[in-house]
């Protein structure tokens, strides 16, 4: 069970979408869900997140790599 940080709403976060959001500014990438109640996104615990690969420089080069073989 979470609670909103905003209105205090208790909701499962299992059973709400998270938010797929690929913004500008980084965006979320399914690391918040948003509180049904009010529409507040709020961070998932680390163990419910995505797993999401690293943007580094060194990995976009491994990658690259790894398309051309």
């Amino acid at each position: 069970m979470m609670q909103c940080r905003l209105c205090g709403c208790k909701f499962d976060e299992k059973t709400v979408e998270p938010c797929e959001c690929n913004c500008v500014f980084g965006g979320c990438n399914g690391a918040n869900v948003r509180c049904p109640n009010c529409g507040y996104d709020m961070p998932l615990p680390l163990e419910l997140r995505p797993k999401q690969e690293s943007n580094s420089l060194f990995n976009k080069i491994r990658n690259s790599f790894k398309q051309q073989n």
